[in-house]
């Protein structure tokens, strides 16, 4: 009976000693893991943005996912070609860089490309763009929208978009919901945090992602 006693105890200091151990290691693994996605969704997540600012360039405002698709599979985008410099000299003469140009002195032409081939050369496959890597059953949320500023007098209108992806879309395939609550709720306690990985701002005039 004590030999069976002690056989219990042992197992029993043993299994403590295995979920203390695993206590420890399960956080620090899905840290790892964690970091191991978000660097694949941060390079997403700067396309779009790089890919947004191109969208600004030629419609003078962001778009949302449908419109960016759109504007990567069949836009066009444009591009300066300038031959010559608008010098000192001419602008002491009272030549505008435009005034140059119509003269003959300098030379700017606008060049149309399709926004497909200049932008998505690297190889970027558009299906997979918005895809979360490691959950393809979700996706990363692009919303376009207006913000009002003052400049002196006036109020205007400015563009803003932001590209998101939530601890939720990402983390919850790797298990671990009580890690995955701790996180939101750390982010949720920072004033304007976003609970996951953003680029660009509804609230205010920016293109950065929230780990820079």
């Amino acid at each position: 009976m004590k030999k069976v006693i002690l056989l219990v105890v042992a197992l029993a200091v043993v299994a403590l000693a295995y979920v203390t151990i695993q206590s420890v290691l399960a956080p620090v693994s899905f840290d790892k893991k964690q970091k191991e996605i978000e660097a694949v969704l941060q390079k997403q997540l700067k396309k779009i943005a790089t890919y947004e600012d191109a969208y600004k360039s030629v419609y003078n405002k962001y778009a949302n996912k449908e419109e960016l698709t759109a504007f990567l599979t069949n836009g066009r985008i444009f591009y300066i070609r300038a031959e010559g410099d608008y010098t000192s000299d001419m602008r002491d003469k009272g030549l505008s860089e435009e005034d140059a140009a119509r003269q003959g002195l300098i030379r700017r032409d606008t060049i149309w490309v399709s926004a497909k081939d200049s932008l998505l050369k690297d190889g970027t496959d558009i299906a997979k763009l918005f895809t979360i890597p490691n959950n393809p059953d979700s996706s990363i949320q692009v919303v376009a929208s207006f913000i009002k500023q003052e400049v002196g007098d006036t109020e205007i209108e400015v563009p803003v978009f932001q590209a998101s992806a939530s601890y939720y879309s990402y983390l919850l395939p790797l298990g671990n919901e009580r890690r995955i609550k701790e996180k939101v709720e750390a982010a949720n306690a920072k004033t304007n945090a976003f609970a996951g990985l953003r680029v660009g701002s509804l609230s205010e005039v920016k293109t950065n992602g929230n780990w820079e």
